[in-house]
């Protein structure tokens, strides 16, 4: 007996008639869009009002709705199941909405952020219809499901399947990097939004300094320390006894939320006697909104944490698509308070609430898919040896993290506090009885942190979804030798040791034509995504030179996370403690030298040499773990990605050098970044494919 048609895929994932046909469709519907959006004579005051639902936001969200819908049924991403395939058509959406805004200028049409928001809320609609919709008409809905994911999706042995012995890590760091690709969009056009109706002002970089704080817990304990400190002892366990391993997750989740509560707590008091003292109009809107968002800090480390627990079992969507919420939260409160004309205080107060509220889902979030991948207990009997083994491990990662996070802060703060007054741009201050012209201008933390919006935007999409992909693998390999003490671990040339060099090859593949790009299109990269409203040519150019210096060191930055969390994997926290806290002298030294000559840029160049030298001794260390961490085939490697890294630069040069950015308008700049960036891509891309590069094969293994 024949079975009737169905959306599901066949256990032995051959392709149906039904699903070539809803491929088809899709394409013929974005095809229909992309004609629909870029059509000239069809402009947004030739669409009929009704009222007070505006018919083109309505169009905008029916017809991204339709296309997430259009875009998960086919299951392009097969082994990702249902949910994998919808965040992957979220972003993919995304990414042609943030496309399609900014090429309507070229063809007469007119592109506005309102409309890419009314876009992200048809996705996020569309998307859960969709699988909605294959669970209900699917027969055995559930058993498809299970058979069309990958063998280890469910499986307790971090070891287990393609994933557990490295080889997986790509096809995860694939799925990481789709869904942080969705939140770095939305996180540039939140930011573009913010600098739209802020501008360059104080005030935004008041805001920027409160928003600072909870995300520098975020890095130390949520993703830094706590974490590091967790993953491997809870892979052993989950190999070694899974019950036991539940038990401890469920204690290291009590205890996180205690200390992040009572860290709260005290932040706050902290924070209520400064502005009690505080006498300055600059120095109290600063401290008012870190007080407002410290409560944020609690949410977004137990976020991380929660997404801690996720990846060893090789549950990679949930944590990577929380940011987006976050992100959407803050675009539609920054619109809300632009269109109803708010106070500057009102407005950046309303973001300020924003992310609270998007907090508060986040966590909800994190909660429901621990809670039906690895549910916790309330036992914890058998937990405490293990917990403070993790005490031991995390004590030197939170010394060298806590250092390091402290003089990031210590940037925004130097951006903050050594920059002119609004009322006196030209003016000078008086420190130890002499008298100092300011080296910055008013909005040097908004110059400062929309640079390295894009400069993290490849490191975050790329560099740290390899690192955050890479490390369960790092640590189930380690285990695998043996023990992590053994003094002979570094003279073999074992698993853990290919895995690492399979990362180092395939970061800077990534980085190095990325650092080299982004310094060549730095200028209408700013002007295209952040010159609007309230943010000038001359704060996108600022920003500009501010970016030069930050994508100079891509390469290290994503090189370091991924050498860092090799040492991470053999419980060694000592050695990259020490090269951080020596980096951060030598930061925080260039920090306050190169800010005169070179203003707020200086404190992006001393970023720069600090995290280069950093990434280059992290890999000459690692010889005490890896007999040798940079083989002469990886350096042939190295050197080919080089060689095609030249090759872009002198074209994507060329077209720069003869087209200058800066006398451009807002529609020709779009073109430039557009022709440079493909070409770009192309080329490196290209002469990979040509050459047949492994880097190629492993972007293209699931």
């Amino acid at each position: 007996m024949s079975n009737p048609p169905s959306l599901a895929i066949a256990a032995d994932h051959r392709p149906t008639h039904w699903r070539t046909l809803i491929r088809v469709g899709c394409v013929l519907y974005w095809l229909t869009l992309i004609l629909a959006t870029h059509w000239p004579g069809l402009k947004r005051e030739d669409l009929p009002d009704l009222g007070w639902l505006p018919f083109d936001k309505t169009m905008h969200v029916l017809t991204f709705a339709g296309l997430a819908m259009w875009m998960t049924w086919p299951k392009w991403f097969g082994r990702w199941g249902w949910v994998g395939n919808a965040l992957a058509a979220v972003g993919f959406g995304m990414a042609y909405g943030v496309i399609k805004e900014f090429t309507q200028p070229l063809v007469g049409r007119t592109g506005a952020f309102d409309d890419l928001v009314a876009d992200a809320a048809g996705l996020i609609i569309g998307a859960p219809i969709a699988v909605g919709v294959a669970v209900l008409f699917t027969r055995n809905g559930s058993e498809a499901e299970r058979a069309d994911s990958p063998r280890d999706s469910n499986s307790t042995e971090p070891g287990g399947g393609a994933s557990g012995g490295g080889g997986g890590f790509v096809g995860h760091a694939a799925l990481v990097s789709a869904l942080t690709l969705v939140s770095r969009m939305l996180g540039l056009v939140r930011d573009a939004v913010l600098a739209a109706v802020f501008g360059a002002s104080m005030v935004l970089d008041a805001f920027l300094i409160g928003f600072i704080v909870p995300n520098l817990f975020r890095r130390l304990f949520g993703e830094g320390a706590l974490t590091a400190a967790f993953i491997p002892r809870y892979t052993k366990l989950l190999k070694d006894d899974p019950a036991l391993a539940r038990r401890f997750a469920s204690l290291c989740v009590v205890v996180v939320a205690m200390l992040l509560a009572g860290i709260t707590l005290v932040g706050e008091v902290v924070l209520g006697v400064w502005l009690a003292n505080a006498d300055q109009e600059k120095t109290t809107l600063a401290i008012r909104l870190t007080m407002l968002m410290l409560p944020y800090m609690p949410m977004v480390c137990g976020v991380a944490f929660l997404g801690a627990i996720l990846h060893v079992h090789r549950k990679f969507g949930p944590p990577a698509a929380a940011p987006v919420l976050l992100n959407v939260a803050m675009i539609v409160a920054a619109l809300i308070a632009a269109s109803q004309q708010s106070h500057e205080r009102a407005a950046v107060t309303l973001v300020a609430l924003s992310v609270l509220v998007a907090g508060a889902i986040q966590i909800a979030w994190m909660v429901i898919a621990v809670w039906k991948t690895a549910p916790l207990t309330k036992a914890f009997a058998g937990t405490s040896t293990h917990f403070r083994g993790m005490l031991v491990t995390m004590l030197p990662m939170v010394i060298g993290l806590g250092v390091f996070q402290i003089n990031t802060l210590m940037d925004g703060l130097i951006a903050y506090g050594l920059a002119a007054p609004p009322d006196d741009p030209g003016g000078s201050f008086t420190f130890a009885g002499n008298t100092y012209d300011y080296p910055m201008e008013t909005g040097a933390v908004t110059t400062l942190t929309l640079a390295q919006r894009l400069y993290q935007f490849p490191l975050g999409v790329f560099g740290i979804a390899i690192a955050t992909a890479i490390f369960p693998a790092l640590a189930s390999a380690a285990a695998g030798r043996g023990g992590h003490d053994e003094p002979q671990a570094a003279e073999h040339d074992d698993e853990y040791a290919a895995i690492f060099r399979r990362g180092v090859r395939l970061t800077l593949f990534i980085g190095l034509p990325a650092s080299v790009g982004l310094i060549l299109v730095r200028v209408p990269l700013t002007r295209v995504f952040f010159e609007y409203g309230e943010f000038t040519a001359d704060d996108a150019l600022r920003s500009a030179a501010v970016l030069m210096a930050y994508a100079s060191a891509v390469w290290a930055y994503s090189l370091t996370h991924v050498t860092t969390k090799a040492f991470y994997a053999v419980d060694d926290a000592m050695t990259p403690l020490k090269v951080s806290l020596g980096m951060v002298v030598i930061n925080l030294v260039m920090n306050l030298t190169l800010i005169w000559p070179f203003g707020v840029a200086g404190l992006a160049w001393s970023t720069a040499i600090s995290a280069a030298a950093q990434s280059v001794v992290l890999v000459v260390l690692l010889r005490k773990h890896v007999a040798r961490p940079i083989t002469a085939e990886v350096m042939r490697g190295i050197g080919t990605t080089l060689g095609l890294t030249l090759a872009m630069g002198v074209a994507v040069g060329a077209v720069v050098w003869l087209i200058d950015p800066v006398s451009l308008n807002k529609a020709q700049s779009i073109g430039v970044l557009a022709l440079c960036v493909g070409l770009g891509a192309g080329i490196v891309l290209g002469g990979a494919w040509v050459l047949k590069l492994p880097e190629v094969r492993e972007l293209k293994r699931r």
